[in-house]
């Protein structure tokens, strides 16, 4: 397949690289990108067999800069050098990925051009624990934050087209954080996700794996809240605000209007530049975001009356209770229906 590119990172590889090179060759693939990350020295024999390959082109890190600056390493030298490739296919080098599933994936990006491939491992029994923590757990995460419902957020078998690649030669994270961020950019892209079923292969319990299931984890988890906090900041400026005007007015509704609108242009600023980076047309977003203020707004005077008339809570106990409840709800629908790109679908 001459227009599409295969790219592999690797680090200190050893016999099992060869066999996925191989393997790929066989099945027709004539241009292979292989991105040393800093390997050891001792690795420096199998990447001496590899140069031997007329279709391998390999690259080299000084020292190891993890696994997303080598994939931005590929996506460099395959944007420059092979202008007439559609798109290349992430391979991991150590073996988890048959090669007819790499051919899978080729083909997927074929027939969906612009959209990003992910080949999506099958989850079974005898799941190693480090794989279990780090898929099962990030695959909700990530739909409850970024609103996107995908069975393996972390395969590395992904078919990426040509013009999504150029946006992501720029794109934060350095190691496996890198891959989420991928899927976010698809997002705030409107980069459809196509996800094709391959097999689940995992060699001596997963033990060569380079990927930290804390360290590694908490970076991805790390990236998927900022867009909870960057939220929170404004719910803490509309409290402060709250509580400052029914000090002084002791007036339920006057501290809701007051602290909705105060909070709300700040709100509405970090949600549309920063949380969700929203690129549509202002004034239909401004539009529906204010019908959300008015209305929450509303709502919450409501449920914080009846909270104090019920249950015999204090106004602030009750209204932090009404707004934490309303929070998620409200986040819900900025995601999916105020700062979202309907080309998306």
């Amino acid at each position: 397949m001459n227009n599409i590119t295969i790219l592999i990172p690797t680090y200190n590889p050893d016999e099992r690289l060869i066999e996925v090179v191989e393997g790929v060759i066989r099945l027709g693939f004539e241009d292979i990108i292989i991105v040393n990350d800093g390997s050891k020295p001792e690795c420096a024999g199998i990447l001496k067999q590899l140069e031997s390959f007329k279709q391998c082109h390999i690259l080299t890190h000084g020292v190891n800069c993890g696994k997303g600056r080598a994939l931005k390493t590929g996506f460099n030298y395959f944007y420059v050098n092979f202008p007439e490739s559609r798109g290349l296919v992430t391979v991991d080098g150590d073996g988890q990925h048959q090669p007819e599933d790499v051919l899978k994936v080729a083909k997927a990006l074929e027939e969906n051009p612009g959209k990003l491939i992910i080949g999506s491992r099958q989850w079974g029994k005898n799941i190693p624990f480090r794989s279990l923590f780090g898929n099962v757990l990030t695959k909700f995460v990530f739909k409850f934050l970024v609103g996107m419902r995908l069975s393996d957020t972390q395969s590395g078998l992904r078919g990426i087209s040509r013009d999504f690649i150029a946006k992501l030669i720029t794109l934060k994270g350095e190691r496996y954080e890198f891959e989420t961020n991928m899927l976010v950019a698809s997002r705030i892209d409107s980069v459809k996700i196509v996800e094709v079923p391959i097999q689940t292969i995992y060699i001596d319990n997963n033990k060569t794996s380079h990927f930290n299931p804390l360290v590694d984890s908490m970076k991805i988890y790390f990236l998927l809240f900022r867009f909870m906090f960057s939220s929170m900041f404004s719910a803490f400026i509309d409290f402060l605000t709250f509580i400052s005007v029914y000090s002084v007015t002791h007036s339920i509704l006057t501290g809701i209007c007051v602290a909705r609108s105060t909070s709300g242009v700040v709100n509405f600023l970090i949600n549309k530049k920063i949380v969700f980076k929203d690129r549509s047309k202002l004034l239909p977003t401004v539009l529906k975001f204010g019908s959300l203020l008015v209305t929450r707004g509303f709502v919450s005077y409501l449920l914080i009356e009846r909270v104090i008339r019920y249950f015999d809570f204090k106004v602030i106990g009750a209204y932090i209770l009404v707004e934490v409840s309303l929070f998620f709800a409200s986040f819900a629908i900025q995601r999916d229906f105020i700062f979202y790109n309907e080309e998306q679908e």
